[in-house]
């Protein structure tokens, strides 16, 4: 049940923190850093932070663009593709990995993630 992944990854707090951590671990990616050259990276963070709460089962209200919306441009004008999602998906993994997230729930999250990987690329 995925509300038990939110409270397993430490509910508000801990997703908070995997969202803050995650991109300060993008940030330092060559390949992935200038897709937020002139992003206000604080609401980004609030974006992401809403997402995942909602992706791992919290209680949470996204009201934001649909994944595919939000990345149509980046697709189109920036060529985001399968190897960039590969690279994020990487930097997710480090960065639960740098948190201390037990290797089965770091499983369950990429599980989550690599399931939208149609919706953010439009494929």
């Amino acid at each position: 049940m995925k509300s038990e992944l939110y409270d397993k990854l430490g509910a508000k707090q801990g997703v908070n923190k995997i969202a803050h951590h995650f991109y300060v671990n993008f940030l330092k990616d060559d390949l992935l850093r200038p897709f937020f050259e002139n992003i206000d990276l604080k609401q980004q963070e609030r974006k992401m932070n809403a997402f995942l709460t909602c992706a791992f089962g919290g209680n949470s209200l996204y009201t934001g663009k649909t994944l595919r919306r939000a990345h149509t441009s980046l697709v189109a004008d920036q060529g985001l593709s399968a190897l960039h999602f590969d690279a994020m998906i990487a930097c997710m993994t480090m960065t639960l990995k740098e948190e201390g997230t037990p290797e089965d729930l770091i499983q369950e999250v990429i599980a989550i993630l690599e399931y939208q990987r149609n919706n953010i690329l439009g494929t």
